[in-house]
This record gives structure tokens, C-alpha cells and sequence, in this order.
């Protein structure tokens, strides 16, 4: 894996500790982190009005840059622990197709709230037996327990029911991409693949394939030509790479922008980071928004 910047790297949130920096996704995602740990920490262990506010902070990191907030899902693998890393991974994704779905404002900030309390509330290894009373298809529902948790309006059931199948597809997507001990991570367009095809829902799944992508920022890939390089951008469907190596293998000195769809470049292949062992820091290609 790459020495990524750590999520752990921070002391103060909301860039509190760099006076006049300008905005950065990667410092807002380090600080939402950080007071994630605190809530799990707290003798109130996941607090829903503690969740809700960290739950704007980090929409808030989403709004400075949607690309950004996805490329420190894919670049960020080995920062932090594991479970607060997760559970702020699957926020970002389930936020990004919350909003393309659009969701209500209410209903997004519930979404993302019992994504961060996936972990947070020290209660995620027992899901069937809190999931007891939440039922989907006849069976315990731990992802609409979460919802119900952390719904304003905890009535609507359909929202819930739909909200909760977002949520389990972007927690088994974050899950993919994530290496461990036993396996390395999936590629990004096999560990969306395997989402969409567990999908019974197509509406859901459209919008996740059309949102999330199989390329989203972040991704080390081949191009046609033989360059290497990583997804900088979607931009509506014709990704911008920021390309690295040139066909023969060689470090560039300069690296080169490319933009699939323009003169014959297209995406081979998404690579895997322990294969390419392409090393460059967030801010290299996505400046001040990928700094710490």
C-alpha cells in the first residue's frame, strides 16, 4: 500500500491548526475522524446529537469536493484504525449517492449519521441481537436499526427501508476496497460489481454504478496507450488522469494530465496499488484539497 497521509495526522478539526490554509477535504475527513474516536470513546458511546453534528462536519468536507472526498477513500487504506476509517468510508460513499438519489436534507443526515455509527457506538458486532425489533423481508435489519436510531422522522418507512439498502451496499463496497490481513482489497470496478450484482434494487444500483463509477478518484490504472497514472476526476463521465509513468514503465518527471474520450485515451485497467507501486502524496494531484 502507499505511505498515504494518516487520518490520525491531525490535533485540531476544521483546519483549527493551520490558520489561513485554504480548504482541504483530506484535513476536514482527518477531523471528522478524530471526533468520531472521541465520540466512540465518550461514557455516551455514539451520542446521536455527538453523530449528527460529525455527520455535518463531514457533508461539509463532501461539499468542498466530491472527487476529493472519494479519492481519500481509495488513497487513505492504511490510515487509522480500521473501524472508524470504515465507518467514515461508507458515510462518503452513501452520502455522494444519498444526493444523486435526492434524498431529503433530513434524510441524508440520518443516513450519514448511522453510517458513522456503524462503529462508533461499539455496537456493530452485535447486529442481529439490536436488530431485532428492525425487520426487513422478514429478517433482522441492522442497517435500518441504525436508520431508525438516527431518523428525525422515524415513520417513514420506505425512505428507511431504501436508506438502509444504500447503506448496506456502500458499507460491503468500503468493505471490498479495504485490504486485510486474509486478502488483499478488490479492485474498484470489481468491488462495484459485486455490490450491483447483490443489489435486488435498481434504482439503487443505477445510482450507485452512475455515482460511485468504476474508475471513481483515486484509482490507479492502465490507459489504452500503456501510460499509468491515477483517476484525478470524473467530470461527467470522461474521467481526468493524472498519469505518472509513460508507456515503458518510467517515472515522468512531469506528470501529464490525460482526459479519457480525448485523442484515443481510454482506461485499460484499474491496477492495484501493491502492483503498481506508484507513490505520490494527495496533494500532488489534487493541490491545496488533498493537503493536510
Amino acid at each position: 500500500m502507499l505511505p498515504h497521509e494518516r487520518l490520525s495526522d491531525l490535533d485540531e478539526p476544521d483546519g483549527a491548526g493551520h490558520p489561513g490554509a485554504p480548504p482541504s477535504v483530506l484535513r476536514a475527513l482527518n477531523a471528522v475522524q478524530q471526533r468520531l474516536e472521541a465520540i466512540a470513546a465518550a461514557p455516551s458511546h455514539g451520542d446521536p446529537a455527538d453523530l449528527r453534528a460529525t455527520a455535518r462536519d463531514l457533508l461539509h468536507a463532501v461539499d468542498l469536493s466530491a472527487d476529493v472526498a472519494l479519492a481519500c477513500v481509495l488513497r487513505n487504506q492504511v490510515a487509522g484504525s480500521y473501524a472508524m476509517r470504515h465507518s467514515i468510508e461508507t458515510a462518503v460513499v452513501a452520502a455522494l449517492v444519498g444526493r444523486r438519489l435526492h434524498m431529503r436534507p433530513a434524510h441524508l443526515l440520518s443516513l450519514v449519521s448511522a453510517a458513522l455509527a456503524l462503529h462508533a457506538t461499539g455496537r456493530h458486532d452485535q447486529a442481529v441481537a439490536q436488530a431485532v425489533h428492525c425487520t426487513r423481508a422478514g429478517e433482522p435489519d441492522w442497517f435500518a436499526c441504525l436508520l431508525l436510531d438516527h431518523a428525525p422522522d422515524a415513520g417513514a418507512g420506505a425512505d428507511v427501508d431504501a436508506a438502509a439498502h444504500l447503506l448496506r451496499m456502500a458499507d460491503r463496497y468500503c468493505a471490498g476496497i479495504s485490504p486485510r490481513n486474509y486478502r488483499r482489497a478488490l479492485l474498484s470496478d470489481d468491488a462495484l460489481g459485486r455490490v450491483l450484482e447483490l443489489s435486488p434494487d435498481a434504482e439503487l444500483a443505477a445510482a450507485f454504478r452512475d455515482e460511485i463509477g468504476p474508475y471513481p478518484p483515486g484509482t490507479v490504472v492502465r490507459l489504452a496507450s500503456g501510460e499509468w497514472g491515477i483517476v484525478a476526476h470524473r467530470d461527467g463521465g470522461r474521467p481526468a488522469v493524472f498519469c505518472l509513468r509513460d508507456a515503458a514503465g518510467r517515472t515522468l518527471t512531469v506528470p501529464l494530465p490525460r482526459r479519457v474520450g480525448e485523442d484515443g485515451c481510454a482506461i485499460a485497467a484499474a491496477l492495484d496499488d501493491e502492483d503498481s507501486e506508484i507513490r505520490v502524496p494527495m496533494k500532488q494531484v489534487w493541490g491545496p484539497l488533498g493537503s493536510l
